[in-house]
């Protein structure tokens, strides 16, 4: 009998884990630790591919443009990028990255909608709490690569000034519609 408990409980276990490993990550990590590792994950590439150093200093998020403005280049030459999800896949892993990065220098928490599947950055010490897209900006700059896209400029304008939003809804408004 007790053999048929330890039995029946050893399996129990492994198919809990089973179930737990093929919950998506985001749950099973929480937003934060998916963020974390998705930006672990940039900095080896930087690394591997890139010959690029990333220490989650604000001036990396530089090296995250050039890195960027290359991709962008890449994904004008070759087609089969525009309608390929790499694009989606590289601005996940180098938004996390410039998410973490702004997490260093402003107070902030990721923020995951689970009805859209959304992940956002909030500022968790402004007044009105405003959000962020980090890699809607380094989607933006791979696949528009207009100079407001460029995430160097994107970043220096959430973390610098606290009137950021505001200037930035100014420019938005500047700027020419969309196609």
């Amino acid at each position: 009998m007790t053999i048929l408990l330890v039995l029946l409980g050893v399996v129990s276990c492994v198919q809990l884990s089973h179930y737990y490993v093929r919950l998506p990550e985001i749950q099973r990590l929480g937003v934060s630790g998916h963020m974390k590792k998705q930006a672990e994950q940039a900095v080896q590439l930087a690394h591997d591919q890139f010959n690029v150093e990333l220490g989650y200093s604000p001036e990396s998020v530089q090296e995250v443009e050039k890195i960027l403005a290359r991709e962008r280049e890449h994904y004008l030459r070759d087609s089969r990028d525009r309608r390929s999800l790499a694009p989606v896949a590289w601005s996940n892993l180098w938004g996390a990255y410039i998410g973490e990065v702004i997490k260093s220098v402003k107070k902030s928490e990721w923020k995951y909608d689970p009805e859209t599947e959304i992940v956002t950055l909030q500022f968790t010490d402004e007044i009105d709490k405003p959000e962020f897209m980090p890699m809607k900006w380094c989607y933006r700059r791979i696949a528009e690569g207009k100079p407001e896209d460029n995430v160097w400029y994107q970043f220096l304008l959430v973390t610098l000034d606290p009137r950021a939003r505001e200037f930035r809804e100014a420019l938005e408004q500047q700027a020419p519609p969309d196609e």
